[in-house]
């Protein structure tokens, strides 16, 4: 059987990195080995949510105990644009672990590029702003498995559809990671939080109901006052014998 090359795309949102980034830094020099040890001054970092294991647009999916295996697969890989292999890499990838986020298990891939570089002004806002927003992986597998029968799908008889799908079985490489016009997978995105807890912090931030302007009102008053009430967003806290929460202004 013969090795099959194939593209995943995703989807992609962007914010701004902040510090703490040193032990990203050491990854970078242990996995990639750049000839001149990077710093923390030298890189801009980004994390890409590239690929999880649901069914994309092709009808093709990854397995989840695959995944773990396959996001090592991700290190020292390029970031290109468009899978254009003509030209040189914009960024690259220098670590991938598996998360779990929104009942899905992803592929979280990092990637670095050099702020002294000729278009690294150019990426970073392009990124940030939103305009660079999707991102795709090309890779090789071996075989794609028919979720109804378990062969080829190829050449099983069965047909991609609502009910049937196929599996990536054998992914051997990833050739290279791209930013793209369109992905192929929902609900996929670039951060700049990188560790678990910036993401659950990042949830929090984005919810409408955590932010605005508050006062802390005590819950006996609450109890008594249903507008008040219905204002509440959760917190509560205790000064002395009385307990409050935080209630939107």
């Amino acid at each position: 059987m013969g090795i099959i090359e194939a593209i995943q795309t995703a989807e992609l949102s962007a914010s701004i990195i902040n510090g703490g980034l040193q032990k990203y830094i050491d990854l970078i020099n242990d996995n990639i080995h750049p000839p001149v040890p990077v710093a923390a001054d030298d890189v801009l970092i980004r994390a890409m949510y590239i690929i999880n294991d649901s069914i994309n647009s092709y009808g093709g999916k990854f397995d989840r105990v695959d995944l773990p295996r396959i996001a090592a697969l991700f290190i020292d890989s390029p970031v290109l644009i468009g899978h254009d292999k003509s030209g040189l890499p914009v960024a690259r990838n220098f670590w991938a672990e598996t998360v779990e986020k929104d009942d899905k298990l992803w592929i979280k891939s990092y990637f670095y590029w050099l702020k002294k570089s000729d278009t690294a002004d150019r990426l970073k806002l392009n990124i940030d702003s939103g305009i660079h927003k999707e991102c795709s992986v090309s890779f090789t597998y071996n075989l794609p498995e028919c979720s109804a029968c378990g062969q080829d799908i190829r050449y099983c008889g069965h047909q991609v559809s609502q009910d049937v799908h196929f599996i990536y079985r054998g992914v051997e490489k990833i050739l290279e990671t791209s930013l793209v016009y369109r992905g192929s997978i929902p609900d996929t995105h670039l951060t700049d939080r990188l560790s678990a807890a910036q993401d659950s912090q990042a949830k929090d931030d984005s919810n409408p109901r955590r932010t605005g302007q508050f006062t802390l009102t005590p819950y006996v008053y609450a109890a008594a006052n249903s507008a008040r009430r219905g204002r509440a967003i959760g917190f509560k806290a205790r000064i002395g014998d009385t307990e409050f929460f935080l209630a939107r202004d």
